[in-house]
Order: C-alpha cells, then structure tokens, then sequence
C-alpha cells in the first residue's frame, strides 16, 4: 500500500490544431489514475506531455499506450532542508516527511509558468488555479483520494503478517512502516522472518499493483480500498479481502462487500474495531476456498463486473 500527494495534470488541444497536451506528475501514488486519463485523452488523438520526476517515470512507462502520442519529461524536485537525498515522492520518506515534499513541489511553479495550454488538470496543488487563471487557462480538480498515506499501527502490521502467516500460503506483502519505524525489518514480529523464509517476502517500497495483479500466480488480493486500489482490484482475476483502515476506504469496503459483494472484508471486534491475526487468516481462508459458498459468491460477482467494466462497447 502506498500513497502519495502534490499530482496534476495540464492538458491541451488536440493533435488536429497541432498543440500539445501537457500532464505533470510530481507523486508516485496518485501518477496512474492520471496516466489512465492521459491515455484517454491520447486515444482521441491528443499529444500530452507528463512531467514526472525520473525515478517515477521508469514506474509508469509500462503503462504508456500511447508512446507516439504521450511523451514524459523529467521534472527536478528541489532541495529544501531536512529532506533526504533523491527524495521524490512521498513514497520515498515517512510520513512525518510528506511536508517537505509538498514544499518541494511548491517550487517548481515556475517550470511550467511558461507552458502553453488550454486545461489544467490537478489534484492537491493549491496554487494551481490562480496560476492558471493567471496563464489564460481553465482548472478542472481531477482529485485522487488515497489515504494509505498513513502508516499501520505496530500491532495490526503485526496482526497482518501473523494472519498470513497462519494462512500457510505464500505470499507478498507491500506495506509501509508502521507508526514510529523507520523500516518495515525493524517492525516484523520476533521470529516471522526465519518462519515464512522461503515462502513470504515484506518489502516496504514501491510496487507494480497492476502488474502483480496481472500475474496468473497471484490468487488473493488483500486491499486497503484505497480508491486507487478499489479500480486496480476490479480489473484483475485475484479474489478480494476488504483490509479498511482509513477515510474513503471504510466507505469503499462496504460497497465492495455489502452492495457488490464482490469481497470478504476483515472482521473487527465491536469494542475496539481491531483486527486480529486470526480474522486475517479467516477472510483469507474463505476466499481461497474454491469449495466456500462465500468464496463462490464473490468470484461470480466480481466477474461479472470486470466484464462490465472492461466492455468496450
């Protein structure tokens, strides 16, 4: 799970008049909702720049449909004080740190001060629509909530890990540091590391979702319902475990599980609306059970909307 803040996206005219469409991305997490709107725009026959920082393009050029059409281009973040060395997305720091890449994004206002456009689209950028204003060009807030910004508590990380753990399958887990580590090693239960050898990685930086959703090995996906998440989910095979934690995400969960049903989500305990190690391994459990009527239920479902969602008519 990841998140991170400060995207925008500046779009143009069309390939027709011979303008070129512009789209910037300074954050990691947010990027591929706005690559997937540059590729729409790009299948109308749009030309669209995205300015990203270097490290955040080789993450996205995969998913470029259009490389005729959508061309990237690096964007430096500058150094302010106490952030550290190639820092370039909230992705890269603690979460106490997002501050001071959001300020390190206020200044490079300039870099495109000189940009001609007719559309600006952004998301957290404050300054965004008076600078467009300024410019002669229409804002629209094409906005990316995610809240998995926020790290887990050190004993639900740990309730996690354990609930995988009992499940018995192999498994991937890509988390942030919890509340008060600054590494994911140094959160793990005493012992977890030399018991799941062989069958269980924790990495604690940035992952492809798409493309380990994609790959027909990967059985189970354990989501945060981040909205980001919520879109990656319902386009990909894998079964669903609803893991909220935040925000959207409750609200998103229970539209997966009650309306859609399309998931299993985690049962909490009704005092305290924690989770445990053997509530993981349960949900788990049942939707890696191809004889559960549950498990059953939520395939057929989340099928059925995949194909809806994928219809191209």
């Amino acid at each position: 799970m990841q998140a991170d803040e400060n995207d925008e996206a500046y779009t143009t005219r069309g390939k027709e008049e011979e303008e070129e469409n512009v789209s910037r991305e300074e954050a990691l997490g947010h990027q591929t909702p706005f690559l997937y709107l540059c590729n729409k725009l790009a299948k109308r026959g749009h030309i669209i720049t995205l300015f990203a920082p270097k490290t955040a393009q080789s993450k996205l050029v995969h998913f470029n449909l259009y490389p005729n059409l959508i061309k990237f281009v690096a964007v430096a973040v500058p150094h302010v004080d106490n952030l550290p060395p190639n820092a370039e997305t909230t992705s890269d720091v603690p979460y106490p740190l997002h501050p001071l890449i959001m300020t390190a994004m206020d200044l490079t206002q300039g870099d495109i001060e000189s940009l001609k456009a007719d559309l600006v689209f952004y998301d957290f950028t404050h300054w965004m629509p008076s600078l467009a204003t300024r410019l002669g060009l229409k804002a629209i807030d094409f906005c990316i909530v995610n809240s998995a910004m926020i790290g887990l508590r050190p004993n639900l990380f740990q309730e996690l890990l354990l609930g995988l753990e009992l499940v018995g399958m192999p498994f991937l887990v890509a988390l942030k540091p919890p509340i008060g580590f600054d590494s994911v090693g140094d959160a793990l239960p005493e012992g977890f590391e030399e018991r799941v050898k062989g069958r269980g990685i924790v990495y604690g930086g940035w992952i492809q979702h798409q493309l380990i959703l994609e790959h027909p090995s990967v059985g189970c996906f354990i989501t945060h319902c981040g909205s980001g998440s919520f879109s990656e989910a319902l386009l990909n095979e894998c079964q669903l475990v609803l893991l909220p934690n935040v925000g959207d995400q409750f609200l998103n969960a229970r539209l997966m599980s009650k309306n859609l049903q399309v998931g299993v989500e985690v049962e909490k305990g009704e005092d305290d609306g924690l989770y445990t190690k053997e509530s993981v391994c349960k949900a788990v459990s049942i939707v890696m059970d191809d004889e559960n009527e549950t498990s059953r239920i939520v395939k057929s479902n989340h099928d059925k909307i995949k194909e809806v969602l994928l219809n191209k008519d």
